[in-house]
């Protein structure tokens, strides 16, 4: 099984050159708008040291709490906690990783996978249900032996490009992944007398906070490899009691001290209480910051792994694997757990409404589902002639905002206007939109697409030329006051963030929008800007004055097209909540979120399938509209896919 895993070392050139390579833009925008939110990295066998590092990452660079867990581990949390979710798999077919990405699904999270291959099952069923984003790169060479080794590390550069930026990346390239200072590492650890020393004893690595992921993954690899039974534990908890094995076990572990050049007076003040000084090896770490600590740990683990095997005359890429640990592999922890129900599209919506708080009493739950099933119920049974959506996060995922709608969703929207269903597009931008949106429609449907830029300062149909709109002057004296304040770094010329009658703020972090919304929304009280409101999604601050709202689109179709605005009009956005900037265009009519929800029971529910968000559950909508006659029928299908973890006979 597998090849010399020496051979896969040797390849390590060409993966972080193949790293360097990939179009990381889009993971990167993605992962900005998890930020502030509690996140999980999934990952098992050697994925798991990547999730470990990829948490590292998450944390150091987003400033977010990230937790590493192995699949069996995350289906034990899925029902006490709904964090962000990322699974982490290079091939994507392990039973671990597709039972995880079921439960993700299932349990209505936020999930993405991140995969070495762009055709695998976990891609299969990512697709299937919408409930997850993919995020495939094709690795172009031959996959690992038994170990993980260049699929680990090209995970964790891809992730490490993600979250800190191709300019740090070239600095890891220059000061620690260049080519003749790995092979210099590689050489000096081969050579070191200790690790030929372990054979197939035991091996405890004391470390400091910084080494963990080279303890994690050298544990991994020699106990897979069965080269060495290894305990890995910090330098601290090694003093609560865990040093005695060093005086009463007979013959005593080997003892490997791994650190980075800040934690060296703790790791030296500890081998120097050591009793056998010849049973234990300094080892520091290359790398400055704590990221790139991280990544020189897993190549050391990784040549260690080598140097202790070299001894053993034991290839790890090569090892005769006996039948009953390929059975263990095997099996399929989908159908040994104990089975959860999964919700259905009322009892989703629910949980949305309620934001996942258990209601205190069955009456509570019952006025609840009724509230659902009739909101259900009258958006079947109404006669639509109309449809306004928002863009960003609707029709188009936000971290693809710049590149347009997708081509199917484009056929979607232009199919509903070939039928005659009326279409507006109501949305904070301008110009880039309507650029956007000119070249993916057909031009026989603009004069049918009515677009609302900036909130609804500006409202005319696609055949149009776009106009813009004359800044609100008011807004200068908001633009002075963010100057001084310490949201400064924000400001860029007034003509660049006031439009109509709309005041922008742009911001990668969605918890830097949320404070700065705050600061907004009181300084507005403080100066008494009767009308003004603040609104905010994952990448912007919205302050609109009175006279400005989505709302305004509507009223415009309703004139322009003789429809009712409240029984006649469809209404979809994604940032439904008191504070999101789609609140004021959904909590009137007939209305459906495709992520955030507001609290009122009189609209803005979302009845999209578990685990589907923006565009996935928007183009679910769009493809329960159908034609009847003069008008339009919205159908909401109960079903959903089944799976096979959660409804276990």
């Amino acid at each position: 099984m597998g090849k010399p895993y020496s051979k896969e070392l040797d390849a390590f050139d060409d993966t972080i050159r193949w790293a360097g390579r990939q179009d990381v833009e889009t993971l990167k925008l993605f992962l900005n708008r998890w930020r502030g939110h509690h996140g999980v990295i999934v990952g098992s066998g050697g994925s798991y040291s990547s999730a470990l590092v990829a948490a590292l990452f998450r944390e150091l660079a987003h400033n977010s709490p990230t937790s590493p867990v192995t699949p069996l581990e995350f289906l034990s949390l899925v029902g006490r906690l709904a964090p962000r979710t990322l699974l982490l798999s290079a091939e994507g077919k392990n039973k671990d990783i597709l039972a995880a990405a079921e439960a993700a699904a299932s349990s209505d999270l936020a999930s993405a996978v991140l995969t070495l291959t762009s055709v695998n099952p976990l891609l299969l069923l990512a697709s299937e249900s919408g409930a997850a984003r993919t995020f495939a790169f094709d690795m172009d060479w031959v996959k690992d032996g038994y170990l993980a080794t260049n699929s680990m590390l090209a995970m964790t550069l891809l992730l490490y490009r993600s979250f800190f930026g191709d300019n740090a990346f070239r600095d890891l390239l220059v000061y620690q992944l260049d080519s003749r200072r790995i092979a210099s590492r590689r050489s000096a650890l081969a050579v070191t007398g200790f690790f030929q020393r372990i054979g197939q004893g035991s091996l405890l690595v004391l470390y400091a906070a910084s080494a963990k992921a080279f303890a994690v993954d050298l544990e991994s690899k020699l106990s897979e490899a069965a080269l060495a039974t290894v305990q890995i534990t910090d330098l601290r908890q090694f003093a609560h009691g865990r040093h005695l094995q060093l005086q009463l076990r007979s013959p005593t572990p080997g003892v490997v001290i791994a650190f980075a050049k800040s934690d060296r007076p703790l790791a030296e003040a500890t081998a120097q209480l050591l009793p056998d000084p010849e049973s234990s090896l300094m080892l520091e770490l290359d790398g400055e910051r704590e990221e790139d600590i991280a990544v020189g740990g897993l190549l050391d683990a990784m040549f260690v792994t080598e140097a202790v095997a070299r001894r053993a005359r034991h290839d790890p890429g090569q090892p005769v694997v006996p039948e009953f640990g390929r059975a263990i592999h095997a099996l399929d922890p989908r159908f040994f757990l104990v089975a959860r129900k999964t919700p259905d599209i009322v009892q989703l919506a629910m949980n949305r409404k309620s934001g996942n708080d258990a209601l205190e009493n069955s009456a509570e739950r019952e006025d609840l589902r009724r509230a659902a099933e009739s909101y259900r119920e009258r958006l079947q049974v109404a006669k639509l002639k109309g449809l306004i959506c928002d863009f960003d996060g609707t029709l188009c995922r936000a971290e693809n905002r710049f590149n347009g709608m997708e081509s199917a969703h484009v056929d979607q929207i232009s199919k509903l206007a070939r039928l005659g269903l009326s279409v507006a597009i109501a949305s904070g931008r301008g110009d880039s939109l309507f650029s956007n949106l000119r070249t993916s429609i057909a031009s026989d449907l603009h004069g049918a697409i009515t677009v609302g830029y900036y909130s609804g300062s500006w409202i005319s149909t696609l055949d149009q030329d776009f106009q813009q709109p004359e800044a609100d002057p008011d807004f200068e004296s908001l633009w002075q006051w963010l100057a001084k304040s310490s949201y400064a770094y924000l400001c860029k010329p007034l003509a660049d963030m006031s439009h109509g009658g709309q005041f922008s703020i742009r911001h990668a972090s969605p918890t830097a929008c949320a404070r700065v919304s705050t600061a907004i929304r009181g300084w507005i009280l403080e100066t008494g800007r009767t009308g003004w409101r603040v609104f905010w999604s994952g990448h912007s601050v919205d302050v609109l004055n009175g006279s400005t709202s989505k709302r305004n689109v509507v009223d415009y179709m309703a004139q322009h097209r003789g429809i009712n605005s409240l029984t006649e009009i469809l209404r979809i956005g994604d940032c439904g909540d008191e504070f999101g900037n789609d609140f004021e265009l959904l909590n009137q009519g007939l209305s459906l979120s495709c992520d955030l929800v507001s609290t009122d029971l009189r609209s803005c529910w979302n009845f999209a399938a578990a685990g589907n968000n923006q565009t996935e559950a928007a183009m679910s909508y769009l493809r329960g509209l159908h034609r009847v006659g003069e008008f339009f029928r919205l159908s909401i299908n109960l079903q959903q896919r089944r799976f096979a973890l959660m409804d276990k006979p």
